[in-house]
């Protein structure tokens, strides 16, 4: 495997990382899920992403923090339960396609070692395109191979890192949501949007862009090719039962998803790309 310059090998107990430092940030990837793990601007020094501190690399169990890659399906699969919870590729080794480093920074292309699988009839290529710059850009591109259009969910299930919760506003939706902790019935999205209780939240506004108001501190996440946001936090009594996290883990982390919950069409030999932007 050829990496650029700005690109190591390493080990996270059972997988193996690429660890990314360039003249604009530090980043990390798993090569297990083709998961993002940390986004350090040297900017500021701040950590935009969150992992657990309980999370696990063994290499069978999907990494709690950082950016998870949900697909081909988000959430349980319609129709077989038994199926594993937001897809099978963040359970698989990826590889790495291409990488290089330019004036605007470090861009390194990963394909899963399989983009097929049970639950999911299509023929079809997966391909995630990070860009580590002054922002960090991820791209979910979804190429149809077969002869006949298909349909996938997906999110990037991105964690962000906040000093406290309790004391943390997210600025650009409203409208309406669906709320999956009180059977999916709709309510019109808070303003201000603040956190009180464990949230878990399909927003079927999909603006450009979102701020995460963090004390004095700001996260701007913005998405493209999206159907919905998904706005996550297990809060005390959810982070207590997650064997990865720690009892009070909810305080320091949010996460806002850029997702497709409706289902994207993608016609034969045809690309849909799903991004989102960090900074």
């Amino acid at each position: 495997m050829l990496l650029a310059n700005s690109i190591s090998l390493i080990n996270r107990d059972d997988i193996q990382a690429l660890q990314i430092d360039n003249s604009f940030a530090t980043a990390e990837i798993a090569l297990f899920g083709g998961h993002i793990l940390s986004f350090c601007p040297k900017k500021d020094n701040r950590e935009r992403l969150w992992v657990s501190k309980e999370a696990i690399f063994n290499g069978q169990k999907a990494i709690r923090g950082g950016v998870p890659i949900c697909w081909p399906w988000f959430g349980e699969h319609p129709s077989d339960k038994t199926l594993p919870s937001h897809g099978y590729v963040r359970q698989q080794g990826w590889k790495v396609i291409t990488t290089e480093d330019s004036e605007s920074g470090t861009t390194i292309e990963l394909q899963p070692i399989s983009s097929n699988g049970e639950g999911f009839d299509a023929y079809a290529q997966l391909t995630l395109v990070v860009q580590i710059g002054e922002q960090l850009s991820i791209q979910l591109k979804t190429t149809n191979l077969g002869e006949k259009p298909l349909s996938y969910n997906c999110a990037l299930h991105s964690y962000f890192t906040i000093e406290d919760i309790r004391q943390c506003k997210l600025l650009g939706l409203k409208g309406t949501y669906e709320d999956k902790t009180r059977n999916y019935k709709s309510f019109e999205t808070p303003q201000p949007y603040q956190f009180t209780e464990e949230t878990d939240r399909v927003h079927f506004d999909k603006p450009e862009k979102l701020t995460i108001i963090d004390k004095q501190l700001k996260t701007d996440v913005i998405s493209s090719g999206h159907d919905s946001i998904v706005v996550w936090n297990p809060w005390r009594e959810k982070s207590i039962s997650m064997v990865d996290m720690a009892d009070d883990s909810y305080v320091t982390m949010l996460c806002v998803e850029s997702t497709i919950t409706q289902g994207q069409m993608v016609a034969p030999k045809e690309t849909h790309t799903l991004q989102q932007i960090i900074a």
